[in-house]
């Protein structure tokens, strides 16, 4: 096998593999480039290992610590379906019918705002609160409130990632609802029991003094609230007005006429009217007074440090601290630098200084009015509501009390309008009788009674309900938190994960998909119209190597480049060769030598000329100094003939030299003409190594001057849309003979 010699400086040849000029069909070549993204893939392989696995372990660690399981935590309150009998035992299916109402009552005052309020007290030093802007917005959201349909217990739940500050959230949510709610009505009912204690003891003062007036009461007041005191002890249902008493029958028709059972029935509810309205208008009063109270409590109270820290993250605040901070540092620098103690400049950058501070403390102070004014809006409404209904309730009661008195005076003067004994013809005991029934102090002392009794019975029923158990009781509070489902989470992990080589994988497959090199043969059959004449299955420096394998396959590869160039074309009178690629440095020098070396081994007179003169490598290849070459002949130094050198393996070489400006210019026209010519007299072909086809002009005019022009394209070097645009420019020039050939194929490749 003849194959090319290089000088022990390149101790072995690039291997080529010679293709003829025939194009791939069109199915192949859409095949191949539906192929391609899986050859970026196996190229790139141990970058997308890599940098995958960088960015999917920190797109994992960042998904496994964003998305945690949270930890549970829920707490259960016992809400009765029905309450205590003695407060609802005249409509217990009413209690059951309103449990849904009640139930839903619950779940809403557990999540408001004065019961969240009072719970922020005590858990304020929580990491979890402190970092939230707005902790009752936060606690709103997180707190779920649920209870089953038909089920008395209500559960409080709440998920968050540590697990001690849930706990601790859930406790104090359920304290404050108790303490807020439930215990709170128990005080208000204790307040209620209270004052009907006084009113009792009123009534029973009262009583006392009506009774030393009437003697004939014999039964003592109040001592059976079942039974209606006075001459005719009737039993009464509570709450009931006494029944007037009977009239006899022999009253005769005055009594018929006039009805004085009636009037003294009217007369009695007016007089326990007056009695009773005025106990309830003070309570009323001083029920207005404690709301006005609490509202004054509310406008005073102090802003909480919660809210002060939020007006202090305010933009317009950060400004103005900016500022008193800059005011501040100037004012110490000119106290600093200044030589006596107290001079103007610093005095007034001192007033300065000061005057910031002081419009921040008033700003920060007016920021925290406006957020905790917005924060104590709901209370301050519900106060509101309810000073409202107590004053129009106040209303109504001295309304009420106003008509009893005017009833009360109206039927007291129709009592003492009542015919006398004489003018009624009734008997002295008849008449006596009827006396008896109309007497006033009596009735009044009756009206008193029934009153005193009624505030006893009240007073009793209330103290039960007092010492009932409570409606809404503490059931559990909060369970130790325990992790929810970490499904969500490991699998968030694991997409996060693969994510990172799938970024990596799609960022290669882009800068790939732009910057399209070479990866393979099926792309270079895609890149244009030239034909591939040539395949050398590895780089140059692999098969200048001393791998005995690559060096014998890079030998032959030239060997068949040379024997089609050779048949195809030498055999054609075609005799000048030039190596080209779209750029530079993408295997045309090894490729030109290669060849040269070939065909001068297989008996052909050759000459191989360096004209890439800015970067020549053929000297480097033949293991020669760069001396006098195509440079100094263009210039007219030396002659050609002096300037080739004969080596070893019989190949002629005509080194690039010494660039210049001058050369460059004298490499076009009727001078590079007259020297080709020169140059083609006395040998078989001359190989031209030459500039890249699309960086340098004088390429272009030493190609269009040869019968047969190569375009060489290196594995992952050349990319394919300037391969294209150098083989159309090639066929533009209308050069006889032209082909591709392919530097760093694979085993198989070479194979075609």
């Amino acid at each position: 096998m003849n194959g090319p010699t290089f000088a022990q400086a390149a101790p072995a040849a690039p291997p080529v593999v010679t293709r003829m000029p025939a194009r791939a069909p069109k199915a192949e070549t859409e095949a191949a480039g539906g192929m391609r993204v899986f050859t970026y893939l196996r190229l790139h392989w141990l970058t997308i290992a890599f940098c995958g696995t960088l960015i999917g372990g920190a797109g994992a660690y960042a998904a496994w610590e964003l998305l945690p399981s949270k930890f549970e935590s829920y707490a259960l309150l016992q809400v009765s379906s029905v309450p205590t009998a003695l407060a609802n035992q005249n409509a217990p299916n009413q209690a059951r019918t309103d449990f849904t109402t009640y139930v839903k009552t619950t779940a809403n005052l557990i999540k408001s705002d004065f019961v969240l309020n009072a719970a922020l007290r005590d858990i304020k030093d929580l990491p979890t609160i402190k970092k939230e802007k707005e902790p009752i917005k936060f606690l709103m959201e997180e707190l779920q409130v649920s209870a089953s349909d038909g089920s008395e217990v209500v559960r409080i739940t709440m998920a968050g990632h540590d697990p001690n500050d849930t706990k601790r959230i859930v406790d104090a949510v359920q304290k404050a609802f108790m303490a807020e709610v439930v215990l709170k009505d128990v005080m208000e009912k204790k307040v209620w029991l209270q004052r009907i204690e006084d009113a009792k003891q009123d009534m029973q003062r009262i009583l006392e003094g009506k009774t030393k007036k009437n003697e004939p009461i014999t039964k003592v007041a109040g001592t059976d609230p079942m039974v209606q005191p006075g001459p005719f002890p009737i039993p009464m249902a509570p709450g009931l007005a006494p029944p007037a008493p009977a009239v006899p029958a022999n009253a005769g028709d005055l009594i018929v006429k006039h009805d004085p059972k009636s009037l003294v029935g009217k007369y009695a509810r007016a007089l326990e009217d007056c009695e009773r309205l005025p106990v309830d208008i003070k309570m009323a009063r001083d029920h207005l007074k404690e709301l006005e109270g609490k509202v004054n409590a509310l406008k005073t109270a102090p802003i909480d440090q919660i809210t002060m820290t939020q007006a202090e993250k305010d933009d317009e605040v950060q400004m103005e601290a900016l500022r008193t901070r800059i005011a501040k540092s100037k004012y110490e620098f000119a106290r600093g630098a200044a030589e006596s103690d107290m001079p103007p400049e610093v005095q007034n950058l001192k007033a300065i200084w000061q005057g910031h501070e002081a419009k921040l403390k008033e700003l920060k102070e007016e920021k925290a009015r406006v957020l905790e004014g917005a924060k104590r809006m709901g209370d301050m409404k519900n106060l509101s509501a309810a000073w409202e209904d107590t004053r129009h309730q106040i209303e109504r009661l001295e309304a009420q009390l106003a008509n009893a008195k005017v009833a009360l005076d109206k039927s007291g003067k129709q009592l003492a309008e009542l015919p006398s004994m004489a003018s009624t013809g009734l008997s002295q005991a008849g008449f006596s009788r009827i006396g008896e029934i109309y007497d006033t102090d009596k009735t009044d002392l009756l009206t008193t009674d029934t009153i005193f009794s009624r505030l006893v019975q009240q007073y009793h029923l209330t103290k039960l309900e007092l010492d009932s158990p409570a409606r809404v009781k503490l059931l559990q509070s909060a369970s130790n938190p325990t992790q929810r489902d970490m499904r969500k989470q490991i699998l968030g992990t694991v997409f996060a994960g693969l994510m990172g080589y799938m970024l990596i994988a799609l960022g290669v497959v882009a800068f790939e998909t732009i910057g399209r090199r070479v990866s393979s043969l099926a792309d270079l059959r895609s890149a244009g119209p030239a034909a591939i004449v040539g395949v050398i299955p590895c780089l140059p420096n692999e098969a200048m190597g001393n791998d005995p394998v690559k060096r014998a396959a890079a030998s032959e590869a030239i060997d068949k480049l040379r024997a089609y160039i050779s048949q195809t074309w030498l055999s054609r009178v075609a005799s000048t060769v030039a190596v080209t690629s779209p750029l530079g440095d993408e295997g045309k020098a090894f490729t030109a030598f290669g060849l040269a070396s070939s065909l001068a081994q297989c008996g052909y007179k050759t000459l191989a000329v360096d004209f890439d003169l800015r970067d020549p490598m053929l000297h480097a290849y033949a293991g020669v100094t760069n001396g006098a070459g195509v440079c100094e002949v263009l210039r007219g130094e030396v002659e050609p003939r002096a300037a080739i050198q004969t080596l070893p393996s019989g190949l002629e070489l005509m080194t690039a030299g010494k660039w210049s400006d001058e050369a460059r210019k004298a490499a076009v026209g009727d001078r590079l003409e007259s020297l080709l010519v020169r140059l083609k007299e006395p040998y078989d072909c001359v190989v031209l190594h030459v500039h890249g086809l699309l960086t340098v002009a004088e390429t272009v005019e030493v190609a269009r001057r040869c019968e047969v022009v190569l375009v060489c394209a290196q594995y992952r070097e050349t990319r394919l849309p300037l391969l294209k645009k150098a083989t159309d420019r090639v066929a533009a020039m209308e050069i006889p003979y032209t082909g591709v050939v392919y530097v760093g194929a694979s085993d198989q490749e070479a194979l075609c």
